[in-house]
């Protein structure tokens, strides 16, 4: 379990890293672009002296992605651990993308194609933060429970063809992410705001999160073939030993 946690931690760290990267070359520019926007729109007002200027903002969002990064990879490492041996995938590399794209699915998409973010100052009602995080919250949890029992469903169905299986389950997740997105409420008006700044910042945090996850995936299956060669040669020299005595 420590082994997976801190493979977990090291794949985290280098992908907060990449989506900084990701974000800061595709994200800050729209952030401006918001920024600028919100303090056109109000020329009259005096606005709140901020505690970190723009330029340091865009320092600290490699520090901030490379944390959120190394907390979420350490959360991929303990979950992996569980599901290693409950899955049909037969090697390290395939077992790692296949978690990472189910979590991204549940976390990250589903989520987004329900509450996609908006810019700052952008359909933001201060009196409805905590229960517009309550309502994002919810639904990344029970996206996530979602494809949990869409997991358990596949395991019952063993029996069947690979095309039935995987059209049963796929129903699932659709009905499921369907009854979700109709159910909870929904997401605040943008205002006047123009749609392509609003859509740029969108496309760009969800591509920030794609380049995390697909980082964390990949990392994290590339050191588990890695830890299994290593682990093959040591068998193999024991065995080796065993056999010169």
């Amino acid at each position: 379990m420590l082994a997976y946690l801190r493979r977990g931690l090291l794949a985290g760290l280098l992908a907060g890293l990449l989506a900084g990267l990701f974000g800061f070359a595709f994200g800050e520019p729209v952030l401006d672009e918001a920024v600028a926007l919100e303090e056109g729109s109000h020329p009259g007002e005096e606005h709140a002296e901020e505690v970190f200027d723009r330029g340091q903002q865009k320092a600290g969002l490699f520090l901030a992605t490379g944390l959120y990064g190394a907390a979420a990879g350490s959360v991929f490492g303990l979950v992996y651990a569980y599901f290693r041996g409950r899955v049909s995938a037969r090697s390290e590399w395939a077992r790692s993308l296949g978690l990472a794209a189910a979590i991204f699915a549940g976390a990250v998409l589903s989520p987004f194609l329900k509450y996609p973010p908006n810019p700052p100052g952008v359909g933001v009602d201060p009196e409805t933060l905590a229960a517009r995080t309550a309502v994002y919250l919810a639904m990344m949890a029970l996206s996530l429970l979602a494809l949990f029992f869409a997991w358990r469903l596949a395991r019952q169905l063993e029996g069947f063809t690979a095309h039935a299986k995987h059209l049963l389950v796929g129903a699932f997740v659709l009905v499921a992410w369907g009854l979700l997105a109709s159910l909870l409420p929904d997401a605040g008006s943008v205002g006047d705001a123009p749609a392509g700044l609003v859509w740029s910042f969108r496309l760009s945090s969800l591509g920030t999160q794609v380049v995390l996850w697909a980082g964390i995936g990949c990392v994290f299956g590339l050191l588990g073939e890695r830890a299994e060669v290593r682990e093959g040669r040591g068998v193999s020299n024991l065995a080796a030993e065993g056999g010169s005595r």
